[in-house]
């Protein structure tokens, strides 16, 4: 064979290569996307100087993977800049201020981001997972910490602001009136409240409420219970005996709040509260100091709010900053 054929032969296979290397035009090229980069840009990239080598843009990590979480956190109380610098007169220090609402609130809110993440409960308000996890056993430590949330916050958003005016101090007359309807008189309701604050031996909240009737009463929650009136999955011994029907009933009740968290018809609704879980007062008041921690928190409420509540009670209605209160 002389030279010249060699050459000929070599060429033709070197071409022969490159054809069969070379897709189709019937063959859809890999596409690139915004984290993947098809090997042909990356082995073309190769050959090029770095200043002419294509460019991937990075892709934020929040487009990488999509979460519908939502996060908790504590808000912002409208005075809260002054309580951190002079606490909360005369009801607290700025110490006791920092550790019971921003410390605590945000521990809380941290507890229930961490428990709600990519759950179908990381965007329902604390109120409505107290709702929808107080029949489920297995949901115990989501249930504490949502009622926890709730619960604390509605204390510290019944108290007078710096600014208040002068008539909150007082119970408002459709306040005092229902009061007075039933316990004949402010005195009378606040020796009730005192003296079950007293009797807790433990942590908890005492509540005033107004009933499904529109009688008001006073009643104390536990640690982490909830005035709303819907029903534990503690309440029910299952190692005995128990009605299915009166299980269904109370789930279905449960439902229809979930459901329609304005109506409250048939359930009793919280009009004002007091914290005592000790962290509360022991900083300020020590042991023994409670019924002075009770006679400060009682001149520091807001009656307006607690008159703005009993009128959305009366209609048959939730207070719509209630339900989403954090």
């Amino acid at each position: 064979m002389t030279k010249r054929q060699c050459v000929y032969l070599v060429s033709g296979i070197a071409s022969k290569s490159r054809a069969k290397a070379r897709p189709s035009a019937g063959t859809s090229s890999r596409s690139i996307s915004s984290t993947t980069v098809s090997k042909s840009v990356l082995s073309s990239s190769l050959s090029f100087p770095a200043s002419r080598r294509p460019r991937v843009a990075p892709v934020a990590p929040s487009v990488l993977k999509s979460s519908s979480r939502s996060l908790y956190s504590a808000p912002k109380l409208e005075n809260q800049d002054y309580y951190l610098a002079n606490g909360i007169p005369p009801l607290m220090t700025k110490e006791a201020f920092k550790l019971t609402w921003v410390d605590y609130q945000q521990y809380l809110a941290k507890e229930l981001t961490k428990r709600t993440q990519d759950t179908r409960f990381s965007s329902m308000t604390p109120f409505k997972i107290v709702v929808a996890t107080a029949l489920h056993a297995d949901q115990a430590a989501l249930f504490n910490f949502a009622s926890l949330t709730h619960n604390n916050h509605f204390f510290f958003d019944s108290l007078r602001g710096v600014d208040a005016p002068v008539e909150t101090t007082e119970p408002l007359p459709a306040v005092f009136n229902a009061i007075e309807d039933s316990f004949t008189s402010i005195e009378e309701l606040k020796a009730h409240m005192s003296g079950i604050a007293e009797a807790m031996c433990g942590n908890g909240f005492v509540w005033l409420l107004q009933s499904p009737k529109k009688k008001l009463y006073v009643s104390a929650t536990y640690n982490a219970g909830t005035p709303y009136g819907v029903e534990h999955a503690q309440d029910f011994d299952f190692n005995s005996p128990f009605s299915r029907s009166r299980l269904s009933n109370v789930a279905q009740r449960q439902r229809n709040l979930l459901d329609r968290e304005d109506a409250i018809e048939g359930k009793p609704m919280p009009l004002l509260c007091i914290n005592v879980w000790q962290h509360m007062y022991l900083n300020d008041y020590g042991f023994g100091g409670k019924a002075d921690y009770f006679q400060n928190w009682w001149n520091s409420i807001d009656w307006l709010k607690v008159e703005a509540r009993l009128n959305a009670v009366s209609a048959n209605s939730f207070r719509a900053r209630d339900r989403q209160l954090l």
